[in-house]
């Protein structure tokens, strides 16, 4: 199938469905034509990287969720997706660097407390992170997909006995959750 008749906007949307009905092939390639023609849109570098995510193409999906923050440096999910991927490589530095704008977001929005949970975490300070994570699930939520993510990553800090505030190796929490980046951009779409 060719694009040539639909306009950015439509190539979006239609890509948009196809992420929500996991037809992931058509999706990346709907998304990288989009990218043809207009190499700086936002969003469509920001899906494109979030399926590479859910495809398993960590180092595209790095690539890509790089180059968002770079085009939008205010994208808090890029950027704490981007945060997410150092956390899994174990690069703590790159982590905390990234997610520390988001540590700054005012209280009551629970991405601010993920961030400071995370940025706990690669400080290898289990008590925080727990602590982080459970104000930030606390608050409103407005993507479940991450909500249940973090949740994810509380119980899995739990169970390695973070509930004694016990410090684990440093990656631990990261490679002990899941990700699921793309169900983020599914939200509120």
């Amino acid at each position: 199938m060719t694009y040539d008749k639909l306009d950015n906007d439509e190539l979006l949307r239609i890509a948009l469905d196809a992420i929500n009905q996991d037809r992931h092939a058509d999706a990346v390639s709907m998304l990288k034509t989009l990218l043809e023609r207009d190499a700086r849109h936002v969003f469509g570098t920001y899906l494109l990287a979030a399926e590479h995510a859910q495809l398993g193409m960590m180092d595209r999906a790095e690539d890509g969720f790089r180059k968002t923050v770079e085009l939008a440096p205010d994208f808090p999910m890029a950027r704490f997706q981007l945060g997410q991927i150092h956390l899994t490589k174990s690069d703590a530095a790159s982590a905390k660097a990234v997610l520390a704008p988001l540590a700054d977001l005012p209280a009551g929005q629970a991405l601010s407390g993920y961030a400071k949970g995370l940025i706990a975490a690669a400080n290898e300070d289990i008590g925080e992170a727990i602590r982080q994570l459970q104000t930030g699930l606390a608050c409103e939520q407005d993507i479940p997909a991450l909500a249940a993510d973090m949740q994810r990553v509380l119980d899995n800090l739990l169970a390695l006995g973070g509930g004694d505030a016990t410090p684990a190796p440093v990656g631990t929490p990261a490679s002990a959750a899941p990700m699921y980046l793309s169900n983020y951009g599914k939200s509120g779409s």
